[in-house]
């Protein structure tokens, strides 16, 4: 289990390697970096620019790797599709430079944009993050709905059926979360 506090070396560590382009860190371990009572979470899921810098982030920093074994922690590299944000999500993102790496963007989606592309698995631990990121980052129905309608299940960018059934019962989950703290 990666702590909250790991995230950022671990970051670090990761820009190191990459050394150039754009490392974009999503999930769980985004919120270290936002919020004051960050969750707990497996791994530090990222993608990065340019891509076959990736492979080396996975061999040398991956599941099983010594740096898994040094640290108790490790990345995940992804494609750009695994983030499921909703449009726009870059204009909010934090973008974090490294005074030793200036060719290098580390970027860290908003955590309603977080929130948005984990409602297709909404299981309880997104609930209990939901909740952490309610607390610092407050969003209303409405708000709630424009990000919605902004994401890829509602956009046509993701159309199988299966995954959009499971989205909008994380939706309906996460609405009811929401109206009950705006009353």
């Amino acid at each position: 289990m990666v702590d909250p506090g790991q995230v950022e070396p671990i970051l670090t560590d990761a820009a190191r390697l990459v050394r150039e382009g754009e490392i974009v860190v999503f999930g769980s371990a985004a919120l270290a970096l936002w919020l004051r009572r960050a969750p707990v979470t497996r791994d530090v899921d990222l993608w990065c620019t340019p891509r076959e810098r990736g492979d080396i982030l996975t061999a040398v920093m991956g599941e099983q790797s010594w740096y898994h074994r040094r640290h108790g922690a490790y990345v995940e590299v992804w494609a750009p599709e695994a983030f499921a944000a909703p449009a726009g999500w870059q204009e909010r993102a934090r973008i974090v430079s490294h005074q030793d790496l200036p060719k290098l963007r580390l970027v860290v989606p908003h955590p309603h944009d977080v929130l948005v592309s984990k409602l297709e698995r909404w299981d309880p631990k997104d609930r209990e993050h939901l909740e952490r990121i309610l607390d610092e980052y407050p969003l209303g129905p409405a708000s709630f709905d424009a990000l919605i309608d902004a994401s890829p299940y509602r956009r046509g960018g993701i159309a199988a059926a299966d995954r959009l059934r499971r989205f909008e019962h994380g939706v309906a989950g996460a609405r009811s979360i929401i109206a009950a703290r705006a009353t």
